[in-house]
């Protein structure tokens, strides 16, 4: 049963019907992907296209990696696709895609399937490679789950951070400069106290980095929100503590909950300062 029509292939391609208009040729090269996509899956063995879950050794979780290719033993994936553009092989009837993205690795074929689920594809239109010339369209494939090693946290549950511990405070007084991941910035401490501080707020466990004066720190995944002030004097079973926000230190509700931990705060226009406290001491200073 075909899958799209030009309309409906229109709803998810209206930057590719503006320029090239969407055809009937069009829609038959779609269906008759989606056909053989969806006819190949398999929950026994991984196929091309397929999704991976996939913790690397690092506890990095990929919640949509991609399957390239399958050589002989292994699977070639791509960590952080971009949509996969999609080719029929004319010999026969298989497929292969061509993506972007990364990192890429090599796995083992012995993966645990967990379900299906649509996955976006790519093809190129009746104008074939051009400017603007893929059209986009959903498929069902096989998910599966693998996780490399056995990693203590992963960052399915946790937040990752690497911090970096200055010998010498910078030209602001800051000696811990901590990132999510290895380049967002995230947070900055003149002192151990505040630095230790906020690891006890986040339930923060150091791991030695990669390099001197490196450390990568798993805290329990951190949400925050702003509400109504009077939402939030009706914010129940929180613990009370303090927060740094556009250069003032106010008062904030952290709700723990499993591996979350949610930090509420007040609208900007509600805020509650707080004198001679510092960032994240208020709740741990016992």
């Amino acid at each position: 049963m075909n899958k799209y029509t030009i309309e409906s292939l229109k709803t998810i391609n209206e930057s590719y019907d503006y320029e090239h208009r969407v055809t009937q040729q069009d829609v038959n090269r779609v269906n008759q992907l989606v056909e053989l996509i969806e006819s190949t899956r398999s929950k026994n063995k991984p196929q091309i296209g397929d999704v991976v879950e996939f913790t690397n050794s690092y506890g990095d979780y990929y919640n949509h990696a991609h399957i390239e290719s399958i050589e002989d033993d292994m699977l070639y994936i791509c960590e952080q696709p971009y949509t996969p553009f999609v080719e029929k092989n004319r010999s026969k009837n298989t497929f292969s895609t061509s993506t972007s993205g990364g990192a890429w690795s090599h796995i083992p074929k012995n993966l645990t399937y967990v379900g299906t689920r649509q996955k976006l594809f790519k093809v190129w239109g009746h104008n074939g490679a051009c400017g603007n010339g893929g059209v986009s369209f959903y498929a069902e494939v096989s998910v599966w789950t693998y996780t490399e090693g056995n990693p203590q946290f992963t960052t399915k549950t946790h937040d990752k951070f690497h911090v970096t511990i200055r010998e010498d405070a910078d030209e602001h007084g800051y000696k811990y400069i901590v990132k999510k991941g290895a380049i967002t910035s995230h947070a900055a401490f003149q002192t151990k106290e505040e630095y230790e501080a906020w690891l006890k707020t986040f339930k923060g466990v150091e791991v030695e980095g990669q390099w001197k004066n490196n450390k990568i720190v798993w805290t329990l995944r951190q949400e925050s929100k702003c509400i109504p002030l009077e939402e939030y004097e009706e914010v129940q079973n929180a613990v009370i503590d303090s927060e740094l926000c556009n250069g003032s230190i106010q008062e904030c509700k952290r709700l723990y909950k499993g591996t979350t931990v949610k930090t509420i705060m007040p609208y900007q226009s509600d805020k509650i300062e707080l004198e001679n406290t510092k960032r994240y001491m208020r709740a741990y200073a016992g």
